[in-house]
Order: structure tokens, then C-alpha cells, then sequence
């Protein structure tokens, strides 16, 4: 049964880790009504460590989509320590791709780390308060739905760009804001084309992830707990459901429809408030 708990809450991640719903909110909002139950006596000690494997799962499926764009971003790192080795970084930005995207995740991802830690306590308050929860879901709902006025535009992806993204990711590290939703939205806003919205969005969040395993993620603590192929099967789902749920999103921002998400999470917000 415990199992079966847990791979339901695997689903729930991959599905909401990409769509717009909050992903880190939904399972603050399910771990709320676990507790409930004496099925929910699973999560009580340990609820961050199964939420960063799940997390580290849809990495995964970050990963095999934008492949190609990964592998050029790493490649792109390299040329551009060896331009800055020898002081002609300058000479080749604008020019390499690969070194603008590789230098646009660095700097989107400083401000996020930066923000995040910052933010961590508060954003541990909001996962345990039904109250506090509703108003972010809310608030999530009106950010995408700002996007209907916000189509994007044809700028390139510069540093400044990355930059503001990378605040509004980590301001979207409370329960109930949607990371994914709230970068592509600040990235539609800023005039980026839709499809390079949607993938600087996700590219930006590898770092972002690997970073919270980092931190949080105790091997020893899953042997310990016993329950290592209950998080396993788990962390499948989340996979091969994200994979499905990000091919969909990628679709839905393409076609500027980001915004039909926005009564969903409302409703979600609003119930959080009014039945607990």
C-alpha cells in the first residue's frame, strides 16, 4: 500500500514538475492529506528526501528531450574557460552558441542558488500551512494567466535575460508558484520566441535541481528507511510520466497556450483554502 502511495505521488511529480501547476505544491499538498492518514506515516520523517529524488527523476527526463542542447551547453563551458583563459571571451561571445547558452545558464543559475537558500525556511512554512499554500496557488494562476498579453516576441536569449529569469526562478522556489510556469512566463514577457522560452526554462532548472540533491539527497537515509524500492518505483514514474508531460508542454507553449493551465491552479488554490 505504501508503495502504491508513493508511485502516486512519483505521477503527480512528473506531471506537474513540467505543466504549470506547482510541482513542489502539489506534493505539499498531498503529503498535507497523506498526513491525514496512516498511510501518510511514511512521509513524516523524511518528506524532502523523497521530494528530491522524484525531482532528480524528472531531470532525467530533462535530459534525454534537450540531449542535443546539453551536451552543447557543456561543450560550450569548455570553449569558454579556454577563452577566458586566455582573455578573449569577449572575442567569441555572440558568436558561439554553444558559450552564450553555457554562459546564460551560469548566470541565471547564481541568482537562483542565491534566492533559494535565502528562501528556504519560508518556503518551508508555506508547504505546512493549507492557508499559505492557497494564496500561492492563487497567485501562480494569475502569472499564467498574464501570459495571454505576454505572446513572447523575437529577441535572442542575452545575459540580462538570463538574469531576471534566474530571480524569478528562485523566487518560484514556494510551494505553489510553478517554476516552469513562472520562467516561461518572465521569459515571454522579456520577449523571447516561444519555443526559446520554454527551453532555456527547463535547461535552467538542471542546475537548479542538481544543486537541491546536493544538498538534501542521504543515500544512507533510503537503506535505512527501508523502503528503497518503494522510492525507486516512485522515481520510474516520475520519470516516465514528465516525459510525457513535458513533450505536452513544449506543444502548449508553442502554440501560446500556456494560459489554459491558469483555472486549474486557481481552483487548487482556492480549495486549499476553503476545505482544510
Amino acid at each position: 500500500m505504501e508503495s502504491l502511495w508513493i508511485a502516486l505521488l512519483g505521477a503527480i511529480q512528473g506531471a506537474t514538475e513540467f505543466l504549470p501547476v506547482s510541482s513542489s505544491g502539489h506534493l505539499a499538498a498531498g503529503q498535507l492529506i497523506l498526513a491525514r492518514s496512516e498511510s501518510g506515516q511514511i512521509l513524516s520523517d523524511k518528506p524532502l528526501l523523497l521530494e528530491v529524488l522524484l525531482h532528480l527523476a524528472t531531470l532525467a527526463a530533462v535530459l534525454v528531450v534537450y540531449r542535443r542542447e546539453v551536451i552543447g551547453a557543456v561543450r560550450g563551458a569548455g570553449r569558454g574557460v579556454s577563452a577566458l583563459m586566455r582573455l578573449k571571451l569577449r572575442r567569441i561571445a555572440g558568436v558561439d552558441d554553444d558559450v552564450n547558452l553555457a554562459v546564460a545558464i551560469i548566470v541565471g543559475t547564481v541568482p537562483t542558488a542565491a534566492i533559494g537558500l535565502a528562501m528556504r525556511d519560508p518556503a518551508g512554512a508555506v508547504s505546512r500551512s493549507p492557508l499559505a499554500l492557497g494564496i500561492s496557488f492563487t497567485a501562480c494562476a494569475c502569472i499564467l494567466l498574464a501570459c495571454r498579453w505576454w505572446p513572447g516576441g523575437k529577441k535572442r536569449l542575452s545575459w540580462r535575460v538570463a538574469l531576471i529569469i534566474g530571480i524569478v526562478q528562485g523566487m518560484a522556489v514556494l510551494p505553489g508558484i510553478s517554476r516552469s510556469g513562472a520562467t516561461i512566463v518572465a521569459a515571454l514577457a522579456l520577449g523571447l520566441k516561444r519555443e526559446e522560452a520554454a527551453r532555456f526554462s527547463f535547461l535552467l532548472s538542471i542546475p537548479a535541481i542538481l544543486g537541491a540533491a546536493v544538498l538534501e539527497l542521504d543515500v544512507s537515509a533510503i537503506a535505512a528507511g527501508g523502503h528503497s524500492w518503494a522510492f525507486a518505483l516512485g522515481a520510474l514514474t516520475a520519470f516516465a510520466v514528465g516525459l510525457g508531460a513535458l513533450t505536452l508542454l513544449i506543444r502548449l507553449v508553442k502554440k501560446g497556450r500556456l494560459w489554459l493551465f491558469a483555472p486549474y491552479v486557481a481552483a487548487v488554490g482556492v480549495a486549499m483554502m476553503v476545505l482544510f
